[in-house]
């Protein structure tokens, strides 16, 4: 939250105390400013302007409880103090009470109707709330005041997937890339409205399995003497991970584990090798597929990048459910271990990996575009970090092993 010293304490020594808290708020002492501020309220226990500040600090130094309950103060004795409903609307988020904050930002609309930022707010708000016809008229009425922010774009473009207009998705998508081109979420949300609009030819030049795709299969480092031997010191690798966690929040894996990303570790062991493997076939496909500017991945590459890698080990029923990488470029994934069931299905396509299937929101009904790449022990697979992709659960009880990696432009 933001200090904005507006107002007056009335009197000049206490107005100077106020400058000098404020002051000191905006340089980050917030210690200092509370000292100041309380000594203020001392003699003007009720002024809002005040209380506004010294909740600004307590706020950020985690006491959320008491600012929380300074605010409603605030807006109880100023009711169209409309900094006290913007800062008691923010901290009721930090504190999760989602439905009270919507209702703070609903009374700061109605108090500064022309201010972005109080649909903005109130749009995020309802998002968490899952009213998302509410956020997607908020957030156009607060592109309509202010049409310049991608960042606004991106999450109306979001919504838009959520209450079904597919063509405004792609147009707020559009409004992002003019700015931010190859943007991979605005690339992924365009996907899956073209699907849903049925603009399959542009669905198809977009996600082109047979262009974007690139699959080979890596030769053992030369520390090894053949591949099994290279990928028994990944498997042992992920399965001793100290931080290999079951079905970890917020990731995609479903009944099986995942590590933390190892370029986090302090011994990567038989991961260096593999990073220099991937760091070669990442320049292998940028030679294989030049820039192209009438594409939209294409257009640009990374001239450096960093490597996010991690492991993931599924055993029988384990999947991936669909998912994007918005950090990457380029992602990828290696296989070190295979189950025999899945290495020989080839038509159940039991473990495999498939692209094309988006997320699916409330309104969407097109049939998927898909394509599915069998696994095999020592192949990689590369491609766009915005094509959606999982993997079908399998029965077996040997572990399917696998090395994900985003490459992450860094230059």
């Amino acid at each position: 939250m933001a200090p904005k010293p507006t107002g007056t304490t009335q009197s000049a020594p206490l107005q100077a105390m106020f400058d000098e808290a404020v002051k000191l708020q905006r340089q980050g002492d917030h210690r200092g400013a509370i000292k100041n501020f309380k000594k203020i309220l001392e003699q003007s226990s009720d002024h809002h302007q005040v209380l506004n500040h010294y909740a600004i600090s307590l706020a950020e130094l985690g006491d959320l409880i008491t600012a929380k309950k300074t605010l409603e103060k605030v807006v109880k004795n100023a009711p169209d103090f409309a900094d006290g409903w913007l800062n008691l609307g923010m901290v009721q988020q930090q504190t999760q009470n989602i439905e009270s904050a919507a209702n703070s930002f609903d009374q700061l609309r109605t108090l500064v109707p022309n201010s972005p930022v109080s649909h903005i707010k109130y749009a995020e708000a309802c998002m968490k709330l899952e009213r998302h016809e509410e956020a997607f008229k908020a957030y156009k009425r607060a592109l309509a005041i202010e049409p310049g922010d991608p960042s606004v774009w991106r999450n109306f473009s979001w919504v838009c997937l959520y209450v079904g207009d597919w063509d405004m998705a792609i147009e707020a998508a559009d409004k992002v890339l003019q700015k931010h081109g190859g943007h991979t979420s605005m690339l992924s949300f365009k996907a899956i409205a073209y699907l849903e609009s049925g603009k399959l030819d542009e669905l198809a030049e977009l996600v082109d399995f047979d262009r974007l795709v690139e699959t080979k299969t890596f030769s053992p480092p030369d520390d090894f003497a053949d591949l099994e031997n290279f990928n028994r010191a990944l498997n042992s690798h992920c399965l001793k991970h100290p931080n290999l966690t079951f079905e970890p929040s917020g990731k995609s894996t479903t009944k099986g584990h995942q590590t933390t990303r190892f370029n986090q570790d302090q011994n990567l062991g038989p991961i260096a090798l593999l990073l220099k493997m991937i760091n070669q076939a990442v320049r292998d496909y940028q030679k294989s597929h030049p820039i192209d500017a009438s594409h939209p991945f294409l257009a640009q590459q990374p001239r450096t990048w960093d490597i996010n890698i991690w492991g993931t080990v599924l055993g029988s029923q384990g999947h991936q459910a669909s998912h994007v990488h918005p950090s990457g470029w380029l992602s990828g994934v290696y296989y070190s271990n295979i189950p025999d069931i899945i290495a020989a299905d080839a038509d159940v396509q039991d473990g495999w990996i498939e692209f094309g299937h988006p997320f699916r929101y409330p309104k969407a009904v097109a049939e998927p575009v898909v394509r599915s790449y069998q696994p095999h022990e020592g192949l990689v697979v590369l491609f766009p970090s915005y094509f959606y992709h999982r993997t079908k659960p399998f029965e077996s009880s040997d572990q399917r092993i696998s090395i994900a990696f985003d490459i992450v432009p860094s230059c």
